[in-house]
């Protein structure tokens, strides 16, 4: 556990409290000691050993309560407030628009399930709750309907994490087994856990125990924590042809033709007369395109691009994330707290920007060959327009430039303000650019042929951010633009830990198909520093 996630418990307990309609005061000082967790420098631990003293917002009643938290890895309190929130009321925290007073104001009007809320405002009777207007019930459908189709899925690294789990418990027996399905070609989001095993279903039963259900010929069902499983058996015969045949995609299966049995999926696409195509490469958008000939390893990767301090939303300092990448061989590291339009998230005023500024300054004089280049993640506003005036703009050394707020915002008028954007001359990349949040949030509707055909234009530098709750620019989009435009891989790492995300960015540089020469990352310092605009 770190700060960040403690105090997301906290926020959340908050966000359950006045749901309940209680303990507005103490929902507050949650929520004030959330923030200032977040701010402070001292790592968990040591802050644990202190009885959290003398962080405002923790009183004598939380600083034991957090102490405990950070022991255990419990809070019971929190578990007690989920407890007395229906499950599905609880799912309203994943519709976009819908905060704890509204969530509240649903619930006592007995709307208690996505799929109530869906039915209410397709009728047009949210709006007889206070605060539900037509256009709010309108947007709230959408939402809605977005949210429940992603209650059926779950991230990649969940998927990820549930599937070692489980081969590491069929290599406990003895058992050869992989991925295969969405995630062994490495979707933004998964449905299920499929994998082969080289083993009897009666073998793979024993194995896996108590996740399992029932089997069906060779196929082995099952579920871990709700997320269904699927273990498709084959012998030494034909196990590429499994492997393949459960990997997918539908239209890359249909278009090879019937499959003849074969020990592995190399051995498969010989008798098959037609080149070995990496799982990566099976999706209907990569029909007809050949995969990238020479893959981007981390090797290459000579600058972490996006990453945020404790000047603003991050949670470790600008010195210890600077010697973090060095100590993962980075040559430089492109600093991007948030601007100062985003007090939410601790934004810099311009006296916070000239002290990290002159930290910077003193850091690259003690780290050198190691560089820290001076950027901003800048918010870009409602009109298009970046957060600052033009002489703090000046002096950066690069800038990116994202979207925080504003989503609701027409098709025509996001085109509009992207477009603005990237006239700027001072925006060097463009990140994460529908600000989707994946599962969550919908990315903003905007004609991205224009907008991205105007950055190519321009030489504006687009970010594939690499967090796994974003993944965004759509690898579609950048498979698209791949011999048009030049990437970043941005880890938008807010703590230590958030810089291995990168690993993520290359997963989907290629699933896009994208050369070494396609990547900002893999750049110098000083070939950055040419696309400042």
């Amino acid at each position: 556990m770190n700060r960040k996630e403690l105090a997301g418990m906290l926020e959340h307990a908050a966000d359950l409290m006045e749901v309940l309609g209680e303990g507005e005061f103490r929902a507050l000082s949650y929520r004030k000691a959330a923030r200032n967790l977040e701010k402070i420098e001292t790592g968990l631990e040591a802050l644990a050993a202190e009885n959290f003293a003398g962080i405002p917002g923790v009183g004598k009643s939380l600083a034991p309560m957090l102490s405990e938290i950070v022991q255990t890895g419990e809070f019971p309190y929190l578990s007690e407030l989920e407890g007395r929130v229906p499950p599905g009321v609880q799912e309203f925290f994943r519709v976009q628009g819908l905060g704890p007073k509204r969530i509240r104001a649903l619930w006592e009007n007995g709307v208690d399930s996505l799929e109530e809320l869906i039915r209410r405002a397709e009728e047009g009777r949210l709006r007889s709750i206070p605060g539900f207007g037509a256009k709010t019930e309108a947007g709230l459908a959408e939402a809605a309907r977005f949210a429940l189709e992603g209650l059926r899925r779950v991230h990649l690294p969940v998927g990820l994490e549930a599937a070692k789990l489980l081969l590491a418990d069929l290599a406990a027996f003895g058992i050869q087994a992989e991925l295969s399905g969405s995630l062994r070609r490495g979707l933004e989001t998964i449905g299920n856990v499929d994998l082969v095993a080289l083993a009897e279903p009666s073998a793979v039963m024993k194995a896996l125990g108590g996740y399992l259900e029932l089997s069906e010929g060779n196929i082995v069902f099952g579920r871990l924590e709700g997320l269904p499983l699927k273990i498709f058996c084959a012998d030494s015969k034909n196990y590429g042809t499994v492997l393949a045949t459960s990997t997918g995609a539908p239209a890359f299966l249909e278009n090879l033709g019937p499959l003849p049995p074969a020990s592995d999926e190399v051995s498969l696409f010989r008798l098959l007369a037609r080149s070995y195509v990496p799982p990566y490469w099976r999706e209907i958008e990569h029909m007809g395109l050949e995969p990238p000939s020479e893959l981007i390893n981390q090797d290459d990767l000579l600058g972490l691009i996006h990453c945020h301090t404790t000047y603003s939303d991050g949670t470790a300092s600008l010195s210890q994330m600077a010697e973090a990448a060095i100590a993962r061989g980075y040559q430089y590291m492109v600093l991007s707290d948030h601007s100062q339009s985003a007090p939410y998230a601790g934004g810099l005023k311009p006296a916070d920007l000239e002290r990290q500024w002159a930290e910077a300054d003193k850091l690259n004089s003690e780290l050198t060959p190691f560089r820290i280049l001076k950027s901003i993640e800048s918010d870009i506003l409602p009109d298009g327009s970046l957060d600052y005036p033009e002489e703090i703009l000046s002096r950066f050394d690069l800038v990116i430039g994202s979207l925080h707020s504003g989503f609701t915002l027409s098709r025509e008028e996001q085109t509009a303000r992207l477009l603005r954007a990237i006239e700027n001359p001072y925006l060097s990349i463009l990140g994460h650019a529908s600000g989707r949040l994946l599962l969550r949030r919908k990315g903003v509707d905007a004609d991205w042929e224009r907008i991205l055909d105007r950055a190519a234009e321009r030489g504006v530098i687009i970010e594939f951010n690499c967090n796994p709750y974003r993944l965004d620019l759509d690898w579609r989009l950048m498979l698209t633009y791949r011999q048009r435009l030049k990437f970043s891989l941005g880890p938008d790492a807010h703590n230590l830990e958030g810089m291995e995300d990168v690993s993520y960015g290359l997963m989907f540089a290629r699933k896009a198909g994208l050369a070494k020469k396609d990547l900002v990352n893999t750049w110098t310092a000083n070939q950055l520093l040419q696309k400042r605009r």
